[in-house]
């Protein structure tokens, strides 16, 4: 018996709902996922003018996205679990609530502190939503269509994100600041209405007790990492508060691992890990996000510095790689269906090997087509990992460990991004006082093409020991 399933009690299957049903409830999940992701961008854009009209310093505007990615870090694998013990759609539909109100109130917000509160409300309500989305997707379709239907959900991702920094200069420059959050009223409510409409009630697990105490270690290990991480950036890696933080984390994950394996209930049963698969897959996207954000967060320096484009262009060149993958999104998970989602996961993994290698020796002479070829690289290979990945760790999953699951797979990329923009900037930062920001893009992307390469490897050991298993 797969260690996947190992005690855990019957659940009913989820009802099988008419053809156009589950498209509508698709398409709520989609409004979802693009609407979080797009609030996560868009609120950059709009900062210097918030702090402008606010009177808020540039440490209180940090907050304003801190407070967001600290509560959603923390909570979004326990978001899961609490899905998948009293009801993933009930749980899915709180957090569409939640998200929706706190962006009223972050639209009507009077002042900084009140605004930095209803975005930690936001980062709560994201942590439900991005938890449960995949997990409700896999309740809903046929294990034959998850990876095309995995592939329609990945694509919000990128769109959204890549969508932030227009919509949100559009908005901040004809509407005022306000605007960035209010947007989301009318999506919210939209993706509230399909959801409640169509996604099916699935029955969910026997009673089971709440492991609240295993949830908030976690969640306070997760504080500590993602808080550490976040002051390095300023404060460099040996400052004593950083290194206080990243000791809690470590000292935090020791203590979570004990007493998960002591209580009779757990929220994360250690046994999961035990699943080669599972742990490969999920380690393999925490490398495969800490290296994209490389390219989110550094390479806009290299073309506004050493490139020479205005920030309109720098802007549109940004744009190109979100929006290969979310054009290749759906064909991704049209692959992992009709061959293998760990083979081709393999594939996109070797592929990013490639282009972070083909960045590294980026030089400004090379000029906008040698940019795009080489971001657009990276990019197809991200497409062809995430989108099989995502179906490989829900193919793994019962359905009442499917939050959980979801939550793990949306913990590993906001910790992934968060460790890429801390670890990698740091990096970046050191090389740029010793030499040109060409140098330092270049050892970047040589340090990132060993991280993905190290992903790489991980998969390939972990398909190898499986093709094995088989022939014996």
């Amino acid at each position: 018996m797969s260690v996947l399933t190992m005690n855990a009690p019957p659940v009913a299957d989820s009802p099988q709902p008419r053809q156009w049903f589950v498209k509508a409830a698709v398409i709520g999940i989609s409004l979802i996922l693009f609407m979080v992701n797009l609030d996560t961008s868009i609120v950059i854009v709009g900062l210097p003018v918030l702090m402008k009209q606010l009177q808020a310093s540039f440490a209180a505007a940090q907050w304003v996205v801190l407070s967001y990615m600290l509560l959603l870090t923390a909570l979004i694998a326990g978001a899961g679990r609490l899905g998948d013990i009293f009801g993933k759609r009930k749980l899915y539909l709180f957090g569409i609530g939640l998200f929706t109100l706190a962006s009223l109130g972050c639209g009507l917000a009077p002042g900084i502190g009140t605004l930095i509160v209803f975005r930690g409300l936001q980062g709560v309500g994201a942590a439900f939503c991005l938890s449960l989305s995949f997990a409700i997707a896999g309740d809903l379709v046929p294990k034959a269509q998850l990876g095309k239907t995995m592939g329609w959900l990945t694509m919000m991702v990128p769109l959204g994100i890549a969508s932030g920094p227009t919509c949100g200069g559009i908005l901040v420059s004809t509407l005022g600041w306000q605007s960035m959050f209010l947007v989301n009223i009318p999506l919210g409510i939209l993706a509230y209405a399909l959801v409640r409409r169509y996604v099916p009630v699935v029955a969910k697990a026997g009673a089971q007790q709440t492991d609240w105490t295993g949830m908030l270690i976690l969640a306070g290990v997760l504080v500590c990492y993602c808080m550490g991480m976040t002051m390095m950036e300023d404060q460099g890696l040996l400052s004593r508060p950083v290194l206080i933080l990243l000791a809690g984390f470590a000292g935090g994950i020791v203590l979570f691992v004990r007493y998960e394996k002591r209580v009779s209930q757990p929220f994360m049963n250690m046994q999961l890990f035990r699943n080669p698969m599972l742990s490969a897959s999920l380690i393999a996207a925490w490398l495969v996000y800490t290296v994209i954000m490389a390219t989110v967060v550094l390479l806009p320096f290299y073309l506004t510095n050493e490139g020479h484009y205005t920030p309109l262009q720098t802007g549109l060149l940004m744009s190109f790689g979100p929006l290969v993958t979310a054009l290749l999104s759906v064909f991704a998970g049209k692959a992992a269906d009709k061959f293998h989602a760990r083979k081709v996961m393999l594939a996109g993994v070797f592929i990013m090997v490639a282009g972070c290698l083909a960045m590294s020796s980026l030089t400004p002479e090379q000029g906008i087509f040698g940019f795009l070829w080489r971001i657009g690289l990276i990019q197809v290979g991200l497409t062809f990992f995430q989108t099989p990945n995502n179906t490989a760790v829900m193919e793994l999953a019962t359905p009442e460990q499917r939050g959980l699951m979801s939550g793990l797979l949306s913990l590993s990329r906001t910790t992934g991004h968060i460790t890429g923009t801390a670890v990698l900037g740091a990096v970046f930062a050191l090389l740029i006082r010793q030499g040109t920001i060409t140098h330092a893009i270049s050892v970047v992307f040589l340090v990132a093409t060993i991280l993905v390469a190290i992903a790489a490897l991980l998969i390939y050991l972990v398909l190898r020991k499986q093709a094995h298993r088989n022939n014996m």
